[in-house]
């Protein structure tokens, strides 16, 4: 066990930060959009408004980091610089695209549930606008803005709306 600790001890320990980091950005993000600002989008959007920014800052961060094991440059001066320092060091530079693949999966992971959030944002919005809740705020929300350059909440718009349920023969 003492081997395993010394040899495997910073793989795991920079596994752990990096997790630790997507966790506390998902949290932070997703309690910021669901409890801060944003009342009427959250009042439209209900809890997929979080859904949607949290993975998006878990993303921006991994998008950030993927590059990073991969940099030739980057790599060589790290391991001249650590020369001096322990084999564990070394070693974890040597396993760069194995944190590559998994920063890469990470990635897959928050684009789906980024997405899956955006698909019940664009619902949710659709049944504010044509009154499909059972609150009548949603529907009212998004009425603001229907004249003719006038900033909205909702981008669906009921023009548009009728405009693509007319059938082509109208």
């Amino acid at each position: 066990m003492g081997n395993l600790a010394a040899n495997e001890g910073l793989s795991v320990f920079v596994i752990l930060v990096w997790l630790a980091i997507n966790a506390f950005l998902f949290v932070h993000f997703y309690m910021a959009f669901l409890v801060d600002k944003w009342f009427y989008t959250r009042v439209l959007l209900g809890q997929a408004l979080s859904w949607a920014r949290a993975p998006a800052a878990c993303l921006n961060f991994n998008c950030m980091l993927i590059l990073l094991p991969v940099c030739r440059n980057l790599l060589s001066f790290m391991r001249g610089t650590i020369q001096f320092c322990s084999r564990t060091a070394a070693r974890q530079l040597d396993r760069n695209i194995t944190f590559h693949k998994l920063v890469a999966y990470m990635i897959a992971f928050h684009t789906a549930v980024h997405i899956v959030a955006h698909l019940f944002n664009f619902e949710y919005f659709m049944d504010a606008q044509l009154n499909r809740n059972s609150s009548l705020l949603p529907f009212i929300l998004s009425e603001i803005g229907n004249g003719d350059n006038a900033s909205f909440l909702n981008p669906i718009r009921i023009k548009r709306l009728i405009h693509y349920n007319k059938h082509p023969c109208e």
